[in-house]
């Protein structure tokens, strides 16, 4: 049920799709016209012990930070249904936050959070679509809706509301009294919707209300343009960036998009790879073999990431395989790191390996770099959460 919500209605959506496609390419103009001044360097590894109840490819992480060198990493466990919360320098667990699943008062599916302070939890539960403030014993304060009170099971509501699978680089953001929580449209976007359909909710915390920002860019999303419905393709990537502002990254586009807070509309600042191919759209839905082609054989954008400390945007892309066959998998594409300076100039790229070696959507940046969780295949055990931790080197 987790991420296949959506596949209830996929014949009645798919019968809303029979027009004529527009297919569109979209090319990489700068394809081999800038020039690299630095790579990413790996500089360092931290490797967290985990209980027996914990597993590597965690999703969610949020860094804690008071600005004195105190820093906490916290995650998920989905399993316990608790937040674990490590010291970043020396690796030590500090606490575990646990909270009930079972029962009505309950968070039944969690998938991500914000921590305000340790009194002040929001999870989200992806049971109803809503929001759980929890206090500092693990109990249920109170429930945000995220679909107008909705019924979660009336699926006329994923017309109006987003989809959330929240990640350590689809994050639920704290900006003052308000959070800014992106979720997707997980098919591909109908244009009876696309004028309406706003993919981010911003909660005030004052008073709990929910509004909804961030229309897909058009030139993407909509006008008959079609996306195979996997939810792949319509994922949002997204960061806070200088000056109250966040910034965006699509799937599918060699631009970036910056926007403010409160405010609708984006500005498009390129911010592609020198290598990276024209992404096309689909004219019509392709059996599961042939997607699984045709995604192995694109280069596909996903995480951004702002680097405060070094004021550089990195900016990761599932880079094609041109001789993928249809026994080629999705995880062994290679993994690409763009990099930017704070203007968005080129500086370079690099390949720090595959899909399969990194589990890139935990991938966070702290004053010792840019934080990427690494799958150490020789850890039989899954007794380690193990980061190599990456940094700009000039050429």
């Amino acid at each position: 049920m987790d991420r296949i919500i959506a596949a209830a209605i996929l014949l009645a959506l798919l019968a809303s799709c029979t027009q004529k496609k527009n297919v569109v390419e979209l090319q990489n103009q700068m394809k081999g016209k800038m020039k690299a001044t630095a790579k990413l360097m790996n500089t360092g590894e931290k490797k967290f012990p985990l209980d027996s109840i914990s597993a590597p490819r965690i999703r969610y992480v949020q860094i804690l930070d008071d600005g004195n060198n105190n820093k906490s990493l916290t995650f998920l466990n989905t399993y316990a249904n608790a937040i674990y919360v490590y010291d970043y320098n020396t690796l030590g667990l500090k606490k575990i936050v646990k909270f009930s699943k079972k029962d009505k008062e309950g968070i039944n599916v969690p998938l991500g959070y914000y921590i305000k302070n340790f009194d002040s939890i929001y999870i989200y539960n992806k049971t109803n679509n809503e929001l759980a403030l929890i206090n500092d014993s693990g109990r249920v304060v109170s429930r945000i809706s995220l679909i107008n009170k909705q019924s979660f099971h009336d699926l006329s509501w994923i017309y109006r509301y987003p989809q959330y699978y929240p990640s350590t680089t689809a994050p639920v953001v704290g900006a003052g009294q308000q959070l800014i929580f992106p979720g997707q449209y997980m098919l591909s976007l109908p244009d009876s919707i696309a004028g309406r359909f706003r993919f981010e909710a911003h909660v005030d915390l004052n008073n709990d209300s929910v509004r909804f920002f961030r229309q897909y860019p058009p030139a993407l999303y909509g006008n008959n343009i079609f996306w195979e419905n996997e939810g792949l393709f319509t994922n949002v990537y997204s960061d806070v960036a200088p000056d109250n502002k966040m910034i965006y990254s699509f799937p599918v586009s060699h631009d970036v998009f910056v926007a403010d807070n409160d405010k609708e509309g984006y500005t498009s600042i390129y911010g592609g790879s020198n290598e990276a191919g024209a992404i096309t759209s689909f004219e019509k839905k392709m059996p599961s073999e042939e997607l699984q082609l045709r995604v192995c054989k694109t280069d596909l954008y996903a995480a951004i990431r702002y680097d405060r400390y070094r004021k550089v945007y990195y900016r990761f892309l599932r880079k094609a395989m041109p001789e993928a066959t249809y026994t080629s998998a999705f995880k062994d594409k290679p993994l690409s790191v763009v990099m930017f300076d704070e203007h968005f100039k080129y500086m370079g790229e690099t390949i720090i390996g595959t899909c399969d070696n990194f589990n890139w959507e935990n991938a966070f940046v702290t004053e010792e770099g840019l934080n990427i969780e690494y799958i150490d295949k020789k850890d039989l055990s899954e007794s380690h959460l193990y980061l190599k931790i990456f940094k700009p080197a000039n050429l």
